[in-house]
């Protein structure tokens, strides 16, 4: 396991090369970076490619419009979703925890694409993360949120927090929903062991108009996307929420004899 780790951090080494040309030659005319996000969803998506064992079963493309910019919301099992999420094969920007832009390779590749930095303890980088993400929703660059704010511990779909849906509110663009299931088991929050063999899921679910939300409260409709989106969780990944019952069976039992 360690060889194949090797491995990788050559490999993103030897295309981050390729990115930070990409990003040299286009930065200047490309101002969405449009090019230089095509290059990062192909490097991205390598890593699946170069394990035959590895397959991506997506379903719900044609709930994509060509040419609409959406608020892209999904929920968030490990750090590979980053991955999985760029065979949507559309131009977003992420908001991502300002921590990860520090990351050697990972972060650089951020930097440069211009993704939304913030910091979940400052209200001041929350205000700054809006203005950026209005700014990018109007030159046409969809942007893409997890709304639990971390990763899974046990595979469920956690508590959706409000800014997402506040952003989707105030700039009246439609949400995507977008469930993910796999990721976990092959790359788990507290481990480095990697599973060779996995079929990740990818599903994409109908827009939510504006126009079906702009009377709601942004709790209310995270409330609202956050059941849509765990309804199709639960359909294709039911092993996380039968140990969840088993676990609250269990301290029920324990508690009343």
């Amino acid at each position: 396991m360690p060889v194949i780790w090797v491995l990788i951090v050559v490999f993103s080494l030897v295309l981050f090369v390729f990115d930070a040309l990409v990003w040299l030659f286009t930065f200047w005319w490309d101002k969405r970076l449009w090019l230089l996000h095509r290059y990062s969803i192909v490097w991205a998506l390598s890593y699946i490619w170069a394990n035959p064992f590895w397959k991506i079963d997506i379903r719900g493309e044609e709930n994509i419009k060509k040419g609409q910019t959406y608020i892209i919301v999904s929920n968030h099992q490990s750090a590979l979703d980053i991955v999985l999420l760029y065979r949507l094969w559309m131009h977003f920007k992420w908001v991502a925890r300002k921590e990860i832009f520090w990351i050697p390779v990972i972060g650089w590749n951020l930097w440069l694409n211009k993704h939304i930095a913030i910091d979940r303890n400052s209200v001041k980088s929350a205000r700054k993360m809006f203005f950026h993400a209005q700014k990018h929703l109007k030159m046409g660059s969809s942007v893409l949120i997890f709304p639990e704010g971390t990763r899974s511990i046990d595979g469920t779909i956690k508590r959706f927090k409000e800014g997402a849906f506040m952003l989707a509110k105030k700039v009246n663009y439609p949400i995507l929903p977008v469930v993910l299931e796999g990721s976990m088991e092959v790359f788990p929050r507290n481990g480095y062991v990697i599973k060779a063999k996995q079929t990740f899921k990818l599903r994409i679910l109908p827009e939510i108009k504006p126009d079906t939300f702009q009377n709601k409260q942004a709790d209310e409709l995270a409330k609202e996307v956050q059941a849509v989106i765990t309804d199709e969780h639960m359909s294709i990944a039911q092993k996380h929420y039968r140990k969840q019952n088993d676990k609250i069976h269990a301290s029920k039992s324990k508690y009343y004899g």
